[in-house]
């Protein structure tokens, strides 16, 4: 009953928006509804925003004629009320594409402190990912969109390299299709998530160039491709051993972090050390006493 009372409500939902939220911009993948017209300087963000979406599609070799819908909410109530029923993690986010509906809703962007073009790109490789695949698991899915909305900075890496000597990581595979339950994992969940993508795309190049060719394919013939049929074929392994050898990359992977740390942290360290050497030596040379400077020796000619 309280199913069915909530799709009730959601279609009540998306029937507002329809009426209440009108087309503003078109862009080559975009097609963005808000309450009233948009900002020059917001407009200009999208057409950007577009750019960076061509250039993605270019880089996979995977493109749709469809627009993504995206909905400018006017409110961060009415946001609210658009992820009531889903799950807890979109309740804390700036912005969520509902598999639902088939579309993206941003809170009110002047609440968003984070880099808007960022966050509408992370939703906008949601909504890509859910017209080519079937069967994603939820960390690729995640992986891709932070990795290619460049959300992951070098404070994360660190934030990596302190757990994982602390003995936590995040289970990828046991993972697959929810997210951590505990609110304090979800940093860790993306971080590792991301590590993975950037893994298969790097360490692994001619599985990655396989699997979008497979990808590809299937969506010129106007299918989705399964993910994990692409994904064996492709990288010539299952899942499960996939995690497993991802899982010893990252073990390792944290002693070259801290390397890497030690090794920026004595290059930081380098003109303060010099710097100090220079005000000793010079302390030492103004202690020395004065010496009387030689006569010269007169000669008779």
């Amino acid at each position: 009953m309280k199913k069915h009372i909530l799709l009730f409500v959601l279609l009540c939902l998306a029937g507002f928006l329809f009426s209440s939220y009108p087309i503003q911009l078109k862009t080559n993948n975009l097609a963005v509804y808000a309450p009233k017209p948009l900002s020059q300087s917001l407009a200009q963000m999208l057409w950007e925003l577009d750019d960076n979406i061509d250039a993605f599609q270019m880089e996979l070799g995977v493109y749709l004629d469809s627009l993504a819908p995206v909905y400018l909410i006017e409110s961060n109530r009415s946001y609210q009320t658009l992820a009531l029923g889903k799950t807890e993690i979109v309740e804390f986010s700036d912005a969520f594409y509902s598999g639902t509906e088939k579309s993206i809703y941003v809170k009110p962007l002047a609440s968003i402190q984070e880099n808007h073009r960022k966050v509408l790109m992370h939703e906008y490789i949601h909504w890509y990912l859910d017209n080519i695949l079937t069967q994603t698991p939820l960390w690729f899915h995640e992986g891709m969109a932070s990795h290619y909305s460049q959300q992951m900075g070098f404070e994360q890496y660190l934030y990596f390299l302190q757990q994982s000597f602390l003995g936590k990581v995040s289970d990828l595979y046991r993972l697959s299709y929810g997210y951590p339950r505990n609110k304090e994992d979800w940093p860790l969940f993306y971080l590792s998530s991301t590590m993975a993508v950037s893994y298969m795309q790097e360490k692994k190049k001619e599985e990655w160039n396989a699997f979008w060719e497979l990808v590809a394919k299937e969506q010129r013939n106007n299918q989705r491709a399964p993910f994990i049929d692409s994904f064996d074929y492709a990288y010539h392994t299952t899942l499960y051993d996939f995690h497993n050898e991802f899982a010893k990359y990252t073990s390792h992977l944290r002693y070259q972090y801290l390397f890497w740390g030690i090794n920026a942290f004595l290059a930081m360290l380098t003109p303060i050390i010099l710097l100090i050497a220079w005000r000793i030596r010079k302390k030492r040379l103004a202690a020395l006493p004065d010496l009387p400077l030689p006569e010269d020796d007169e000669t008779e000619i």
